[in-house]
């Protein structure tokens, strides 16, 4: 089998190379994606941004429960 002869068999169908339908729903397809790891990307940098404070509010959320703790014990609840 030659070279021409083997582009020819991939070629042969060129109704399936015309065949433009599904080209907007590829593209939208790729779009769409596109889009969800933009915004994926987008909220983990916010989240990472924001993680000080996420620490820094437990860490306070801590100390009332130790303090409240310390309390009930200081006045005889168990």
């Amino acid at each position: 089998m030659n070279k021409s002869s083997r582009c020819r068999s991939l070629t042969k169908d060129d109704g399936l190379i015309r065949n433009e339908l599904g080209g907007p729903l590829v593209e939208e397809s790729l779009l769409l994606g596109l889009a969800v790891v933009t915004v994926s990307i987008v909220i983990a940098v916010i989240l990472q941004a924001t993680g000080w404070a996420q620490d820094v509010v437990g860490g306070l959320l801590q100390l009332l429960q130790d303090s409240w703790s310390s309390l009930t014990q200081l006045f005889g609840n168990p």
